[in-house]
């Protein structure tokens, strides 16, 4: 059983540091009304237009600034939309191609959006390199 005078001390030290935690916590709420947020725009997303040979080449390039744009933290979400344009523009061809290849084409640009989503750009290098290579198959083999 603990000695009575180390249970007082403790219970003073709870109480101290309840004291604290409260008064603290009412500390007065200001708002900066000079701080103010742009209203979100609306836009309208035109997809790209083209064959596999002209929209793939498109694509790698646009995923090919990506990692760049993670690691500086600059666009990367416009960049991965401009990707993605791409990539829902030249899907439909791709698939009545090739309805194997285009999971794999798939699997490689979610591993993109990863990359952006989880703040990594070596994810963004291992996609442009795998889509590199699928790029090239694919257009070897439906030019």
């Amino acid at each position: 059983m603990p000695h009575r005078a180390f249970r007082g001390r403790a219970a003073r030290w709870a109480a101290a540091a309840v004291a604290a935690l409260t008064i603290a916590s009412c500390a007065k709420t200001t708002i900066d009304p000079s701080v103010t947020t742009a209203p979100a725009v609306q836009s309208t997303t035109t997809l790209p237009t083209g064959t596999p040979a002209e929209l793939l080449p498109r694509l790698l390039t646009e995923v090919g600034k990506l990692s760049d744009a993670i690691g500086n933290a600059d666009h990367k979400t416009e960049q991965m939309n401009l990707v993605d344009n791409l990539w829902d523009a030249v899907r439909p061809a791709i698939a009545a191609n090739d309805g194997v290849l285009v999971l794999t084409f798939d699997a490689t640009i979610q591993l993109c959006q990863t990359g952006v989503k989880l703040n990594h750009p070596a994810d963004a290098d291992k996609c442009f390199r795998n889509l590199t290579t699928l790029a090239d198959s694919y257009l070897a083999q439906y030019p």
